[in-house]
């Protein structure tokens, strides 16, 4: 190789000779020192970005692995969530039985050590001083005559008040218009008619004294006189009489007294 300066050629330049092995004759090469440099610039370009990008490579690599790690522990702490969420709805279940016990107890004048209550003297239909007379059976058929579940599927925008001022003598149940509203135990429809108030209303004798109405319906489905089991359809609900959106008012009454209903409301859900 010979590089060329002063009057004998371009000093910027180099010229490369070649001489075949056998025959032929040499041949040379001219290449601006320009296009060496910048060839050999690039070649350390080129092994940086090389290096960076095997650097590179690695740390996604790591990266990944972490990702796939995190997405088996977040499988398992679902898994382990969705364990404790049933657990969680057992003891609400749990205690809301437990609640829902207490009340019928209450209900049944039941007080372990105590003589038997009124309501235990009439079980085989003895009459009561104020001439009611009380007929209950077995334990499950004391329970189905208990208005404990709610008549209808929807949102209580009023509960019950026996405030003298302002009474409100049941619980008003928000719902869409053709809800069906549900008898809430076991009885017999004792009247059905159009009040002035109450719209559309339809009242249920059951066993032990008591007694639920369902007002502002657009459509009563039972007859007076129908035997009716706990969560049959009685009505639809409506916006009947004095009403300012679709809704059932709902009345538990026991022994002809008004009640709130959430005292015997063991669960919100049939």
């Amino acid at each position: 190789m010979k590089k060329k300066s002063g009057s004998y050629g371009d000093s910027n330049a180099y010229t490369f000779m070649f001489f075949p092995e056998g025959r032929g004759s040499p041949f040379t090469l001219r290449v601006h020192r320009y296009i060496i440099y910048m060839t050999v610039a690039s070649i350390v370009v080129l092994l940086l970005g090389l290096a960076v990008l095997l650097y590179k490579a690695g740390d996604i690599a790591v990266k990944l692995q972490l990702v796939r790690d995190l997405k088996m522990e977040n499988a398992r702490l679902h898994e382990h969530s969705k364990d404790l969420e049933i657990s969680s709805q057992k003891i609400v279940g749990i205690d809301s039985m437990t609640a829902y016990l207490r009340r019928l107890a209450k209900v049944a004048d039941i007080k372990e050590g105590i003589a038997p209550s009124p309501v235990a003297a009439v079980q085989a239909g003895a009459e009561r001083s104020d001439g009611l007379v009380v007929r209950t059976g077995t334990t499950s058929e004391f329970a189905v005559s208990v208005p404990n579940i709610m008549p209808v599927t929807g949102w209580i925008t009023k509960h019950f008040s026996n405030d003298q001022a302002a009474p409100h003598l049941g619980i008003d149940i928000a719902a869409t218009s053709g809800t069906p509203v549900k008898a809430t135990a076991t009885g017999a429809v004792e009247d059905v008619r159009n009040d002035k108030y109450y719209g559309m209303i339809v009242e249920v004798r059951h066993e032990n004294g008591f007694l639920t109405r369902y007002g502002h319906c657009s459509q009563i489905l039972a007859s007076v006189g129908d035997r009716v089991n706990r969560g049959q359809t009685i009505a639809l609900v409506g916006s009947t009489g004095r009403s300012t959106a679709p809704h059932v008012h709902y009345e538990v009454m026991k022994y002809g007294k008004h009640v709130d209903p959430m005292d015997f409301i063991g669960t919100h859900k049939q």
